[in-house]
């Protein structure tokens, strides 16, 4: 059975696995970044250590695909390709997901890396540097919160929302109840469609799942609410 390994650094690592298992049948080894988090903050150099080494040690365990959750570590997407023996997937810029669909007014929620990565008409950036340290630890009424002080400037404005984070995908929810009439768009969908068009269910049955965190340790029971 295929095994796929999925590379975050938070909570949003668990949205994506929902939309792969629902995606493809496989097996899933999940590697929490945990101790490098946010990956955001990480230099450019830094950020390409962790992941390598993250990749090779996916690789080594006999990972054939290996997607990186984390919008960070897709930044640096090219780079780990060169140096990985087996397929990349990174998340998609769901500003360009959302432009595909739609010539309206984007509203990107993301940090503020991301935001200096990208320049396009039409898109109005919502810098939202917290929301993944608030999506660890707060409850669902207090990320609404955040997410409706953070959009208020830009009500009217746009058309569409684009979620650049996997903590925000996990959150979407929350998203749609600030912004209830417009198309809420994510950076995993693409990544699914791919993996399931490229890697077809053969198999009724689920295969296993674990999750290791940075140093390779087995946390899987901490998280087991997660993926059963």
């Amino acid at each position: 059975m295929l095994t796929i390994g999925i590379l975050d650094d938070g909570i949003g690592v668990f949205s994506t696995y929902d939309k792969l298992k629902q995606a493809v049948c496989a097996n899933f080894i999940i590697q929490l970044l945990d101790d490098s988090f946010p990956l955001s903050r990480a230099s450019a150099s830094a950020l390409f250590n962790i992941g390598k080494k993250a990749i090779d040690n996916l690789t080594d365990m006999g990972c054939d695909v290996i997607v990186l959750s984390s919008a960070a570590l897709s930044s640096l997407y090219k780079r780990f390709t060169s140096v990985s023996s087996v397929p990349l997937y990174s998340c998609d810029a769901p500003v360009m997901h959302a432009c595909t669909y739609t010539a309206s007014n984007v509203l990107v929620c993301c940090d503020g890396s991301y935001c200096r990565r990208h320049s396009l008409p039409n898109v109005m950036y919502c810098v939202m540097d917290n929301f993944s340290q608030i999506a660890e630890t707060a409850q669902e009424q207090q990320i609404v919160d955040y997410i409706e002080q953070s959009v208020s400037c830009y009500v009217g404005q746009f058309d569409c929302v684009a979620l650049a984070g996997s903590s925000m995908n996990t959150y979407k929810g929350c998203f749609r109840r600030v912004c209830p009439n417009v198309r809420i768009f994510d950076s995993l969908d693409g990544v699914a469609r791919r993996i399931r068009k490229k890697y077809k269910r053969t198999s009724a049955d689920d295969g296993f799942c674990r999750v290791i965190n940075g140093k390779g340790d087995d946390i899987s029971e901490k998280y087991r609410a997660f993926f059963e």
